[in-house]
């Protein structure tokens, strides 16, 4: 049989399994349903459409299925039951829907994205988006869905940008294991790369400062002298140690980012140790590299399938923390988080649950905007969550986020 009769048999399969069995539902951590149907061939019904929609993606008779709706569509359509109800799996999430729509209220009248992680294990506790769209008028409004620029690809995870300073947790990984951090460079404010120059954020000037003060100020001139004093082969080396570059397959996605020095020129290599320069990274993989510092090293497999469970209760998909990668050793770790507790500090960040570990960044997007981002911990000495939030296209710099990012710990450490 060719491949071709091969897949019309399984369409009109997958067809059949649509008329007759009710769509198993997707449920919140706590089983809170988010999506769900109430007859066979009925229509999808959302907990709510927006604060959802970034990566639950829709399911719809006239345009298909889309994102966790296609992805675990095999699970969700069809699966044995004891009982003549036929009915698809349940797919419970990672989510929490309480803190979804909590974080989607905080971000929705802004572009960008919000993630929260456990720290311990990679589950994805909140995945925001913003804009969004409506799951309840997808159908109504789909003309002017698709007519608005990346509003079905979610800022979260599918849309790298410029991250600005929050990739100097990066580059600070070479300047500690090279052991850079102890000498003092003179900051003026700017420096010149093969006859550019290069400033810090307002032109503001340090004097002599070494890696603590450094990482403080996020002087630009402090990372670029570090930078190029390390050279190209070893910024590669820590940019690849956090995956950077890679194509990293996730449960629900496939995370991509832009990061290359291998023939890249000194001025290239300069604004890269202040991520400007070629390199993109989506939220969700800066998530991961701040995660990597709070579990001293250990980079987790972020997930966002918990289960699926059909109808005799049989657990037909199962999903695990896992281990991607060992970023750095402990010692590093721990330099770096110390260095990010006495940042938090400097943007004003409560201390009432714990220390909250951050490293904000503004990076210039060229058109007179930027990104502005905020990338956390917290608590510091037993971290338990990462946060991480950024905003496109403002004139607001990263500290502008510092309200979001404490009302979420405050959110998360008094019910945790």
């Amino acid at each position: 049989m060719s491949a071709e009769a091969d897949r019309k048999k399984a369409d009109a399969k997958q067809a059949e399994y649509e008329r007759e069995y009710i769509r198993g539902s997707i449920l919140d951590r706590n089983g809170q349903a988010i999506a769900w149907t109430e007859k066979a061939g009925g229509s999808r019904h959302y907990l709510n459409g927006k604060a959802f929609s970034n990566f639950l993606g829709y399911q719809s008779k006239i345009y298909g299925n889309y994102g966790i709706e296609k992805t675990m569509n095999q699970f969700l359509v069809h699966s044995s039951s004891p009982s003549s109800e036929k009915r698809g799996a349940d797919l419970t999430l990672t989510i929490d829907a309480g803190l979804q729509e909590y974080a989607y209220g905080k971000m929705k009248d802004m572009t960008g994205s919000l993630v929260v992680l456990d720290a311990a294990t990679g589950e994805i506790l909140s995945l925001v988006s913003t804009p969004t769209y409506d799951l309840d008028s997808l159908e109504e409004e789909w003309a002017r869905i698709n007519e608005a620029e990346g509003l079905l690809l979610s800022n979260a995870f599918q849309n790298p940008v410029v991250p600005g300073s929050v990739f100097k947790l990066v580059i600070s990984k070479a300047i500690l294991e090279n052991h850079l951090d102890d000498e003092k460079i003179e900051d003026k404010g700017y420096l010149k790369v093969d006859g550019q120059t290069i400033r810090n954020y307002n032109g503001n000037a340090y004097g002599s400062i070494d890696f603590t003060e450094g990482f403080v100020h996020s002087s630009n001139v402090y990372f670029m002298d570090r930078g190029l004093t390390l050279g190209n082969a070893l910024i590669q080396n820590a940019g690849e140690s956090f995956l950077l570059g890679q194509d990293i397959p996730l449960d629900f996605t496939t995370l991509h980012s832009s990061f290359s020095l291998k023939d890249a020129s000194k001025n290239e290599l300069a604004a890269t140790c202040f991520g400007q320069g070629n390199t993109v990274v989506t939220p969700l993989q800066m998530a991961m590299i701040a995660q990597a510092v709070a579990n001293g090293g250990e980079m987790r497999k972020p997930y966002l399938f918990s289960r699926a469970v059909n109808g005799k209760g049989d657990t037909v998909y199962e999903g695990e923390s896992q281990i991607l990668a060992e970023t750095m050793d402990r010692e590093t770790a721990d330099k770096i988080r110390d260095v990010m507790v006495k940042a938090g500090e400097s943007y004003g960040l409560s201390d009432r649950y714990g220390k909250i570990a951050a490293k904000t960044g503004t990076a210039q997007r060229g058109d007179g905007t930027n990104n502005a981002w905020m990338v956390s911990f917290a608590p510091a000495d037993n971290p338990r969550y990462v946060i991480v939030a950024n905003k496109l296209g403002t004139r607001d710099i990263g500290k502008t986020l510092a309200p979001i990012v404490e009302s979420l710990y405050k959110r998360l450490l008094d019910e945790g």
